[in-house]
């Protein structure tokens, strides 16, 4: 059948005076109608006309006219069917070596020749040619320009002109879209190809276009008439109403699956097997019965037994009026949104559905109600009939929605998101306000006059965009395609590298930028990002109420000396837990600054860190686990008020491993353990911090080693006691 194919050949200009980025646009055009194509199952025949190559390769000049149709390269004999295949070609065809000279022209003899010869072969319903070519330079002869439209006009060819230099206005007459040439400084012949080219739309029905727009004029993107449901409203027994549903939205794709790309030796079966707890037995087809998974469990189903199934006529049956405010948008769901009206001279429907509608919006109450498509897919779903406000031009209407429970009632009750503490001010409300309208895309009064790049008045149609799994699957398919060229081409690996199939998503049209950058800045101001300490705040004052002691009079006399001028700035081995706490009151705390103050803290934990493993591993007579262990007692306790329990974890970790390699068992038993200057963590420590610390503690030495004895030994001495008070008084 031939209702539904076409005969398309793609004409491009490689000319290398032709700017590279329209031939880049061009040709990715192109690639999109094939992919389009291809994923729709459009059983097309295409082909290709380079115009501007080096070389000559055509049927008209190797057969008719050797002197002519020069610079124009045609791809095949034949027109192929849209495969993948047909896309990695094409790739392929368009880096022909370009010339500088080359006639639209005659590329469009070569075109016209191609579909005559493959209207002869496949009965098609259209034949068109596009052509994308650069009007700005170049000589062309215009002797046969009226017998080349003419013959598009008797062969019915439709021919859609593609540049890079057109725009539309209004038509004063029509009020319609127009193309045209936009006006600037230009050559004679510029102005002569122009001239011709504008000519195209009146002797062959041409389309002109630019970029912008090519792709939905070559797809043919164009409104159709809504597609009604006539069906019966009943309510009870005594009331039926005659209505049409007109879809206002639908969530539609054209995609077909199937396999279009596989190799030689892959096949596709599908095997039958059943298994009982994991071995597979034959059982006889009569002791089989239907089911379902629920899960990963096996439910037996038998239709016969169901007899609670529900039975409906078709159209839609009344279940219940409910108040509007117990539909939550969250219930709704579906494939598309239905618009009820009556159907077409039913006056007494009319009046009937005029008065439903009015009540319903007076006592602020919707239709909760079965729909039935048709008798034959008769699976009732769960609707729900809002009414629209009335308009003094539209008759009485409702919005038809589906649920998303059809057998079941589920229930839930969410509290609101916004309190009095969240709610945005007035500047913030009217900065998103702002923000709104600087996105709109909607042309004003004054730029509608002057020539824009896209036909309709709006910057971003709606009606023209792909679906979104479209979209994505065309992008998912290339990229598969390309990945497998890939792999016997440099060619198409350069191309992969060069793709950026994640940038597309992020980025906004180039006309929002522009108009929104002002609005956007003013919605960051009114809305700074910033970081929320109270609850730290809390946690930091209970963590300081038990950990800090009673303040007493040793305490008294440190603030007091910290109020003075101290004589150093570092911490010293001599009193390295003095000295670390009274730099802290003196330098860090007066800081109001949070990110300066935990610099300033970080700089005097890291002395005290160096400090205290000279002290601990490097000793020069003996270690002091007094000094050491009030020195990690005084900076655990400070990570919790500077919120540095992070870096104290981490270093302590790096601490006990040191312990264990010099197996300084005494150490770690008498002070880590026993006054608990393991991992610390902010609030309650959570099961898994818990078995964290638990681990952290647990420490296996094994056989005492001689320095742990050592170390041992000297606590117990007191000679050494004696020795060190000396040292002090000294």
């Amino acid at each position: 059948m031939a209702f539904n194919k076409e005969n398309l050949v793609f004409v491009l200009d490689v000319r290398q005076g032709t700017p590279e980025e329209f031939k880049q646009k061009s040709i990715k055009i192109c690639a999109n109608i094939m992919k389009q194509k291809i994923c729709c199952a459009k059983k097309d025949f295409i082909s290709f006309v380079l115009v501007g190559t080096a070389e000559t390769s055509n049927e008209i000049n190797s057969n008719d006219c050797p002197e002519d149709y020069l610079n124009i390269f045609q791809y095949g004999e034949d027109l192929e069917p849209t495969t993948w295949r047909l896309l990695m070609n094409f790739y392929q065809f368009v880096n022909e070596t370009a010339g500088n000279e080359g006639k639209w022209l005659d590329a469009l003899v070569v075109a016209f020749n191609m579909l005559k010869s493959a209207s002869e072969r496949n009965k098609v319903k259209n034949s068109r040619i596009v052509l994308f070519y650069d009007f700005d330079y170049g000589h062309n002869s215009y002797d046969a320009y009226n017998e080349i439209t003419q013959s598009l006009l008797q062969y019915e060819v439709d021919l859609i002109v593609v540049s890079n230099n057109i725009a539309f206005i209004d038509n004063a007459d029509n009020n319609e879209p127009q193309a045209v040439f936009l006006t600037d400084k230009k050559s004679d012949e510029q102005l002569e190809n122009e001239k011709y080219a504008l000519r195209l739309v009146s002797h062959s029905n041409a389309k002109l276009c630019n970029c912008t727009e090519a792709f939905n004029i070559i797809v043919n993107v164009k409104s159709c008439r809504p597609w009604c449901w006539n069906s019966h409203l009943r309510i009870g027994s005594g009331i039926s109403i005659a209505v049409s549903g007109i879809i206002m939205a639908k969530n539609e794709s054209t995609i077909k699956l199937r396999m279009v790309w596989n190799d030689t030796d892959e096949e596709l079966t599908k095997e039958w097997g059943y298994f009982i707890s994991g071995n597979q037995i034959c059982p006889e087809e009569d002791s089989l019965m239907d089911g379902y998974m629920l899960g990963g469990s096996p439910i037996p189903y038998d239709e016969t037994v169901d007899d609670d199934k529900l039975k409906l006529p078709k159209g839609l049956t009344f279940m219940g009026f409910i108040p509007r405010n117990l539909v939550y948008d969250e219930y709704f769901s579906g494939q598309s949104t239905y618009l009820i009206l009556h159907q077409r001279g039913m006056k007494a429907s009319a009046k009937k559905l005029d008065a439903l509608v009015r009540v319903l919006l007076k006592r602020n109450r919707v239709i909760l109600c079965w729909k039935v498509y048709s008798e034959k897919f008769n699976k009732p779903r769960i609707v729900v009939l809002i009414p629209n406000e009335p308009q003094p031009d539209c008759p009485a209407s409702l919005n038809m929605l589906e649920m998303a429970h059809h057998a079941q009632y589920h229930f839930f009750e969410f509290p609101k998101l916004a309190t009095k503490k969240t709610e945005c001010s007035s500047d913030q409300l009217n900065a998103i306000d702002n923000l709104i309208d600087s996105m709109d895309l909607s042309l004003n009064i004054k730029e509608s006059e002057l020539p824009r790049q896209g036909q309709q008045k709006s910057h971003l149609p709606l009606n023209q965009l792909p679906h979104i799994f479209e979209h994505n699957f065309m992008d998912i398919m290339e990229r598969k395609i390309i990945c497998k060229a890939s792999e016997d081409d440099a060619i198409f690996e350069e191309m992969l590298n060069d793709k950026n199939f994640v940038e597309k998503f992020w980025k906004l049209p180039d006309r929002i930028e522009e108009q929104a950058k002002e609005a956007a800045k003013k919605v960051k101001s009114e809305f700074p990002l910033l970081i929320n300490r109270e609850w730290l705040a809390k946690v930091k004052a209970k963590m300081n109420a038990k950990y800090n002691d009673p303040p007493n009079k040793g305490d008294k006399d440190a603030d007091n000396a910290s109020l003075e001028q101290l004589d150093f700035d570092h911490v010293r081995s001599l009193s390295p837990a003095e000295d670390f706490i009274k730099l802290l009151k003196h330098y860090a705390l007066p800081i109001e600054n949070q990110t300066q103050r935990d610099i300033k803290f970080n700089h005097y934990a890291s002395q005290l860190r160096s400090v205290v493993w000279n002290l601990l591993f490097k000793p020069k007579l003996f270690i002091d686990f007094n000094k050491v262990s009030d020195a990690l007692e005084a900076y655990r306790k400070r990570c919790f008020v500077f919120n540095a329990y992070d870096d104290y974890n981490k270093w302590i970790l790096n601490v006990k491993a040191e312990i264990m390699k010099q197996r300084l068992s005494t150490f770690w038993e008498k002070v880590i353990v026993k006054k608990e200057l393991g991992l610390c963590f902010v609030a309650e420590p959570s099961l898994e911090e818990q078995r964290r610390a638990n681990e952290f503690y647990s420490l296996e030495f094994g056989e005492s080693s001689s320095s742990s004895a050592l170390a041992e030994a000297e606590m117990e001495n007191s000679s050494i006691d004696d020795l060190l008070g000396n040292i002090t008084n000294c």
